[in-house]
């Protein structure tokens, strides 16, 4: 099985940057949750099978990032 999900990070000035990809929306939420670690801010998952985008804001900025603030937007 090939990863279907892409993650981006949205940098500061409006780039969208590639992260990796995985194959489950946990294994995207768990390295969303690494990289905040050291680049906190907005990132960005795309199902290639879809097109469905989630944008995703840790909430947190800490050493501990728990919680993610998810916003999902379908393909037209």
């Amino acid at each position: 099985m090939f990863p279907s999900l892409d993650i981006f990070e949205i940098d500061s000035g409006g780039n969208v940057i590639w992260r990796g990809a995985v194959e489950s929306v946990d294994a995207a939420r768990a390295r969303i949750r690494k990289l905040a670690l050291s680049s906190p801010g907005e990132y960005l998952i795309l199902n290639q099978n879809t097109g469905n985008r989630v944008h995703v804001t840790p909430r947190t900025q800490v050493a501990q990032v728990e919680d993610l603030s998810i916003t999902v937007i379908q393909a037209a």
